[in-house]
């Protein structure tokens, strides 16, 4: 059975299996009309969910898919009431509820379930069977126009539709079926009623860039809808924007015109150990520059087919950028005992490199210790040697004896030798020397020195004077050789005791004992009579000094302070004290007086004293610089008679 929804409100009228007339008037109401509608058809008997599927292809467009709450209300009062129970289509299709007629995923907005549905079937559902088909409620006295979940293999009314649109229904749009009539749902950037009219882009938006062109392609009319723009520019320019303008349905092109710009290549740097020489006709790195890469000496170019490389069109230079390696040199040959040792391995046989040599024990170098690789690819030197190694015979000066523990003409490493001396000379250094690996003694070879006489003491109060010759005078520090002659000498106020010089004989003494040098001694001074004598020494000797003061009514006589010189002698004669003129004139009353012949005598003798003394009598400065002729002064009386 069918029920046809067109305009009139008897299309939506409920059809019995009975009433073929009344369909029939139905359908050419329809068609008198000129309506194009959708119909709904519904099975006589019941079948499963594909059976039913099955049917509603067969027979008319396909199984019902609600699209709306309307539709549901419209299907509910419609269809007979004594079916309650129709298929319709809806499925799970990979655990998801899908529309199997548009393949479109049932939505929660959508849905119209039942209370308590879906619930695959909890409530008594046999094992294995999942309800993942829909049946919906017609008339249904509980929650009639809701859906079920059910399994699909349960016998139900088929529900099916006849599709009211046509191919020629839209001309750029899709027809939508509705409850009463279609309509179309024009594509983008088409309008009108059967959307045959195309929206339009202003052609002067598309505007040619300079050092390039456009070209527009165009779909359904000059710059309208979906024409599209493609733009190139001239060789060695490039497009700001790849993507070609295209008209959108907003009547606005998608895109900005596009410039051409100059093509950059990547910028290039300059090579370690070399150097790069760029022209740029048009701008840096740019189309047309040209780059010239040459190395410094000692290295060569690699990496690189060309030393020029040009920028191109496409952007790109033309060959890849070299770069610098050190030449190399070549490799050194392996010799017996040889090692080599030229550093980092990746990198030893380069320019610039020096490889350095030795020799394993027991051997010595015979040639450049160092080679280095020249920019010429060649090694600086020729490659060394390793010999067997020996040390040399040690020979020292006429009176050094060695004693080797091998032959003095193969003193191979461990050999050994013990020096001594001819009679008469002292080993200096070591006694013993001991042949290393490297063929270097241990020790410096000792020499033998003749012995030498110890330093002379130098006298107290004196001083010494050692010398070879008069020009080559040696230190008293260190010992003296034989024939060395030492001279000595007394300070001021000493006299030398023993010999005045000494020479250093053969092997190593000396033919005398060093002098002494003694202090100078003056003769004892006895004090004067009536006088007081005060010396700062008790054995008066070299710069030795006596005072004297006389007594009261006594006055003094001569120099009041006498020196001991450095010949022995005092500086003046021993002063006197002298009675005062009251004293004389005591005496002299006396013998006037008494008039004895004793007194008168003793006033003559005094008198014919003082004036032998007068006449003696001379000056002496005590701190003179001028040295007074040696003269002994005694401390004596001088006789009166």
């Amino acid at each position: 059975m069918e029920i046809c929804l067109g305009l009139l409100q008897t299309c939506g009228y409920k059809i019995s299996s009975s009433w073929i007339s009344l369909t029939l008037l139905f359908s050419m109401l329809c068609m008198w009309t000129s309506v194009e509608c959708w119909s709904y058809h519904f099975s006589n008997k019941t079948m499963d969910w594909q059976q039913a599927r099955a049917w509603c292809k067969e027979h008319y467009t396909d199984m019902v898919a609600i699209q709306n709450q309307e539709e549901i209300r419209h299907l509910n009062s419609s269809l007979p009431k004594q079916r309650n129970y129709y298929w319709i289509g809806i499925r799970k299709i990979n655990n998801v509820w899908t529309w199997v007629g548009t393949n479109k995923t049932l939505t929660a907005e959508a849905t119209n379930w039942a209370k308590g549905e879906p619930n695959n079937g909890k409530n008594g559902r046999k094992m294995g069977e999942n309800e993942d088909c829909v049946e919906m409620y017609i008339k249904r006295n509980e929650e009639p126009g809701k859906w079920n979940d059910e399994r699909c293999g349960k016998m139900k009314t088929a529900l099916c539709y006849t599709a009211a649109c046509e191919n020629d229904s839209c001309h750029y749009g899709e027809c939508v079926e509705t409850i009463n009539s279609h309509k179309c749902v024009c594509f983008d950037g088409f309008y009108g009623e059967k959307c045959e009219h195309v929206v339009k882009c202003d052609k002067e938006e598309v505007t040619v860039p300079d050092k390039g062109s456009v070209n527009c392609t165009h779909t359904y009319g000059d710059y309208s809808y979906d024409s599209l723009c493609k733009y190139s520019c001239e060789k060695g320019y490039q497009l700001s924007m790849s993507r070609p303008l295209r008209c959108t349905a907003s009547t606005k092109w998608s895109e900005e015109p596009p410039t051409c710009e100059l093509v950059k290549c990547p910028e290039l740097s300059r090579p370690a150990r070399g150097s790069m020489n760029c022209s740029n006709p048009l701008g840096p790195s740019s189309y047309q520059s040209t780059c010239v890469f040459t190395c410094d000496e000692g290295y060569v170019q690699a990496h690189s087919p060309s030393n020029t490389l040009q920028c191109e069109a496409s952007g790109s230079w033309n060959a890849s950028q070299p770069s610098c390696v050190a030449v190399q040199c070549p490799t050194l040959q392996k010799l017996e005992n040889v090692l080599v040792d030229c550093g980092d391995v990746d990198m030893k046989f380069i320019y610039g490199n020096t490889c350095s040599f030795s020799c394993a024990l027991g051997y010595h170098l015979v040639g450049p210790s160092r080679m280095t690789c020249t920019s010429a690819a060649e090694w600086s030197e020729r490659m060394p040697r390793c010999e067997a190694t020996t040390c040399q015979n040690p020979e020292g000066d006429a009176h050094l004896i060695p004693k080797c523990s091998q032959s003095p003409t193969d003193l191979q490493p461990g050999s050994t030798c013990i020096f001594s001396c001819e009679a008469g000379f002292e080993l200096q250094g070591v006694q013993t020397i001991q042949c290393f690996e490297n063929g270097q003694w241990s020790r410096a070879i000792p020499t033998c020195k003749a012995k030498g006489c110890p330093a002379p003491k130098t006298p107290t109060n004196g001083k010494i004077s050692c010398s070879l010759s008069p020009s080559s005078p040696v230190s008293t520090a260190t010992p003296h050789p034989p024939g060395m002659i030492c001279t000595f000498s007394c300070d001021e106020g000493h006299e030398l005791e023993g010999a005045l010089s000494m020479e250093c004989e053969h092997p190593g003494q000396w033919n005398s004992t060093p002098p002494t040098c003694t202090v100078v001694r003056c003769p004892v001074l006895a004090a004067p009579e009536n006088a007081h004598m005060n010396c700062s020494d008790s054995e008066p000797a070299y710069s030795s000094r006596c005072s004297f003061t006389c007594g009261q009514d006594y006055s003094l006589d001569g120099h009041e302070l006498l020196t001991c010189d450095r010949h022995g002698n005092w500086t003046g004669p021993i002063p006197t004290c002298q009675a005062s003129p009251s004293q004389i004139s005591t005496i002299v009353s006396g013998v006037a007086a008494g008039g004895t012949l004793f007194s008168v005598v003793s006033l003559a003798m005094w008198i014919l004293k003082r004036l032998k003394q007068k006449s003696t009598k001379f000056e002496l400065k005590s701190n003179s610089d001028i040295e007074a002729p040696p003269q002994f002064y005694k401390n004596s009386t001088d006789s009166l008679i």
